[in-house]
């Protein structure tokens, strides 16, 4: 029984050794992994590469959905600009188109309240008119000798206005 436990024991210290063989192996591997200063430099230098690269790709995913984003807000703003100028230009025409209506009614009221006035302005002149004639009329009867006075009177004032000139010209 000595030969199978003694066996057994010698595959248990081998097994043993081997196990610690191999993590005495791993653990060399780490110390001259920690003492490879330019290996883990080089290594520490592709992390930050890919890190950065990582980000930088990222950062223009992001970018450019941002700018898609800005591109579609500015079409909603333009169309809804657009639909606004479109409605206030409706609106000023329709303004516009009734202001110009009223314009043309008025114009026509003050269009005929002038040709009444005319009108009346007119007949009350034709009126004047006949009422003065009738009064020289009646004058002429009441006063026959007014009309030869006055163009007697105008003839002589005629010509004291000449002699008095030409007696300044001398």
């Amino acid at each position: 029984m000595s030969d199978d436990n003694g066996s057994r024991d010698t595959e248990q210290i081998r097994a043993e050794i081997d196990h610690t063989r191999d993590e005495l192996a791993d653990t060399v591997e780490a110390l001259a992994a920690k003492t490879d200063v330019k290996g883990r430099a080089t290594q520490k230098a592709h992390e930050v590469q890919e890190t950065t690269r990582a980000r930088v790709q990222t950062l223009q995913e992001t970018a450019k959905h941002r700018a898609q984003e800005a591109q579609e807000s500015a079409k909603v703003h333009a169309m809804a600009a657009k639909v606004k100028v479109t409605e206030q230009t409706r609106q000023v025409t329709e303004q516009a188109r009734q202001v110009g209506e009223q314009a043309r009614i008025k114009g026509e009221a003050v269009a005929g309240q002038a040709k009444v006035k005319s009108e009346q302005a007119r007949l009350a002149a034709t009126e004047r008119a006949h009422s003065a004639q009738e009064t020289v009329q009646q004058q002429r009867q009441d006063r026959p000798w007014l009309l030869p006075a006055l163009g007697a009177a105008a003839g002589l004032l005629t010509g004291a206005l000449v002699w008095l000139r030409r007696r300044r010209n001398r």
